[in-house]
C-alpha cells in the first residue's frame, strides 16, 4: 500500500537537516573558553641529557641513587700552570667535542634532535610555543638564529619560537602573567662549561660540566581542569641569610626555613616529600647543613637513595640552565617516588632558592626573600 505523499516525499534538505540535529544531540557540550592559572604552571615532562646520566635512565628516574660521577681529561683545556682540566661531558656523538661555545651547543643541539623522537611525538606541536634559553657565552638572538638553522620542519611549533633575556627563573613569573601565550610552552636549555673560555676557571673539586634539559610546560587550566597536567610548579621562592661558610654546622643552612615557606603555602607537611634535589656541593658547610636537614626534617629520605645531587652527575654549566636540569631531575623523582620533591638551589653563598614539585593541587606561588641575622 503506497504511503501518503506528504509522508513519503523527503527532500534533499530535509535529510541534510535531519542528520544535523541528530549530530547536534550527539555532540559533546561545549569546551568552557581556556581559563589559564597565573600563579602555576604544569610540568606535564621533561627529556634530559647529563654526561653521567642518559635519557633513558633519566625516564626510568634512575637518578635516585646513582653515584656514577665519570670525567674526562682534554688536552685542549688546560689550567695557566699546563695541568689538563678535568670535565663532564654528554657523549654525543662520533665527532670530537667542540671546546668553543657556539660551536659545541650546536653539536649538543644536533645530538638532541637525534635522540628525543619518542619524547617529542608525544607534543601537540600545533599548540606549542618554543623557549629556546641562550647557553653561556651566547647571546639569546644569535643563538635563536644559529638554533633555527638546522631545526627540523618535522617539529615546527604552531605559536613559533622565542629565545628569552631572562633565565628561567626570572622568566617563568612573566610567562605566567602572559595570557596570550601558547597553551605549551616547551622550554629546552643546555648548555656546556668544557670550553676555553669557561673551563680554566674551575677550582678545587669542581668540574666543567655541561647539560641539556627540555621541560614541558602546560598552562594550567582553570575552565577545563581534566585536562591540566598532574604536577604542577610554580615560581621560585628566595631566601637571604648570612654567608653558609660563617654558619655552624649543625645549622641547617637555611633550608629547612625555606621549606617550611614552601610547603606552607601549598598546603603540605614536609613528611609528604619523598625526595630532595640538589646542585650537590660539599662546600662551606653545604653537606653538613643538608645532612642536619634530613636527620631533623625528613628522616625518611636517605642522602643515598633519595636525594639526587645534580653536579656529581653533570659538573657545572649556567645556573639558568641548572634551574631546568633540577627541575626536570625532580620531576622524574616525583613520578618514581609518587611524591612531591623540593629542589634547592644553593649556588650562591648567601641566597638559597627552592621550589616545591607536587601532584594537582600542590602549588607554591609568589617570590620571598628575608634576611637572617
Amino acid at each position: 500500500m503506497l504511503k501518503p505523499f506528504a509522508q513519503s516525499h523527503r527532500s534533499l534538505w530535509d535529510v541534510i537537516g535531519e542528520r544535523r540535529e541528530q549530530e547536534q544531540r550527539l555532540a559533546p557540550a561545549p569546551r568552557p573558553i581556556a581559563h589559564y592559572d597565573t600563579a602555576r604552571i604544569g610540568l606535564a615532562d621533561a627529556w634530559l641529557w647529563l654526561p653521567n646520566l642518559t635519557p633513558a635512565e633519566a625516564k626510568a628516574g634512575k637518578a635516585l641513587g646513582k653515584v656514577d660521577a665519570d670525567f674526562e681529561h682534554d688536552p685542549r683545556l688546560v689550567s695557566p700552570a699546563g695541568h689538563r682540566r678535568n670535565v663532564r661531558r654528554i657523549r654525543a656523538g662520533t665527532d670530537r667535542a667542540e671546546i668553543r661555545a657556539l660551536p659545541r651547543a650546536l653539536q649538543l643541539l644536533q645530538a638532541m634532535l637525534r635522540q628525543w623522537h619518542d619524547f617529542a611525538a608525544e607534543l601537540d606541536w600545533d599548540q606549542v610555543q618554543v623557549v629556546l634559553f641562550a647557553p653561556t657565552d651566547i647571546a639569546p638572538d644569535p643563538w635563536l638564529d644559529a638554533a633555527l638553522e638546522v631545526w627540523p620542519f618535522d617539529y615546527l611549533p604552531g605559536h613559533g619560537f622565542i629565545a628569552p633575556e631572562q633565565t628561567f627563573s626570572t622568566w617563568l613569573p612573566w610567562a605566567l602573567q602572559n595570557d596570550l601565550e601558547a597553551p605549551n610552552l616547551l622550554c629546552i636549555g643546555l648548555d656546556s662549561w668544557a670550553t676555553v673560555a669557561r673551563a680554566g676557571s674551575f677550582v678545587g673539586e669542581r668540574m666543567a660540566g655541561e647539560a641539556i634539559a627540555v621541560l614541558h610546560l602546560q598552562r594550567i587550566d582553570l575552565a577545563n581542569a581534566d585536562g591540566n597536567a598532574r604536577w604542577h610548579l610554580s615560581p621560585a621562592v628566595a631566601q637571604a641569610h648570612e654567608p653558609r661558610a660563617l654558619q655552624s654546622r649543625k645549622s641547617s643552612g637555611g633550608i629547612e626555613q625555606l621549606a617550611e615557606t614552601l610547603c606552607e603555602r601549598s598546603g603540605m607537611t614536609l613528611a609528604e616529600v619523598k625526595a630532595v634535589v640538589t646542585e650537590g656541593h660539599h662546600d662551606d658547610n653545604r653537606l653538613e647543613h643538608l645532612y642536619q636537614f634530613l636527620n631533623t626534617r625528613l628522616p625518611d629520605c636517605d642522602l643515598q637513595q633519595h636525594v639526587i645531587g645534580h653536579a656529581l652527575l653533570a659538573g657545572e654549566y649556567g645556573h639558568g640552565i641548572s634551574e631546568m636540569s633540577a627541575l626536570g631531575l625532580a620531576l622524574q623523582a616525583a613520578k618514581s617516588l609518587e611524591g612531591a620533591v623540593l629542589v634547592f638551589d644553593r649556588h650562591a653563598s648567601t641566597q638559597t632558592q627552592g621550589w616545591l614539585l607536587g601532584p594537582s593541587q600542590v602549588a607554591v606561588a609568589g617570590q620571598q626573600t628575608s634576611v637572617h641575622a
